[in-house]
């Protein structure tokens, strides 16, 4: 009687074993979806966009060096403030996430802080 006992409670927990659900992949990659560069000075509002990481990773050094920001208005002793946004759209399974940063900066800083703000998004972008 007592190995039929055994026996029922080790037939009950090793079935219950085999029909387990499946464990659901959480590890899912981040999709690119877009990108873009917007710089604003003096009022005057340009927006950049990019096809992938790479292409913002690569250009937006490019651009921010070629852009030449004059203080064309700028009356008082102040320097100009620019103000560049970068923003990253990633989906990860079906959530669509925004990856945004916002610097406000003068002429001198604008590039090295550009590269620190786009450094910083695309490290968070492309985290597996």
């Amino acid at each position: 009687m007592k190995n039929a006992l055994f026996a029922i409670i080790a037939f009950a927990i090793f079935s219950f074993n085999g029909i387990a659900q499946t464990k659901s992949d959480i590890n899912q990659k981040a999709a690119f979806k877009s990108a873009s560069l917007i710089t604003t000075f003096e009022n005057e509002v340009t927006e950049y966009k990019f096809l992938s990481l790479a292409e913002l990773n690569e250009e937006a050094d490019q651009i921010m060096q070629e852009l030449i920001f004059t203080d064309s208005q700028n009356t008082n002793k102040r320097p100009p403030e620019i103000t560049i946004e970068i923003q990253i759209e990633i989906t990860i399974g079906a959530i669509k996430g925004l990856l945004c940063g916002l610097i406000i900066t003068n002429c001198a800083d604008v590039i090295d802080a550009t590269k620190k703000l786009k450094a910083m998004l695309l490290a968070a972008a492309t985290l597996d």
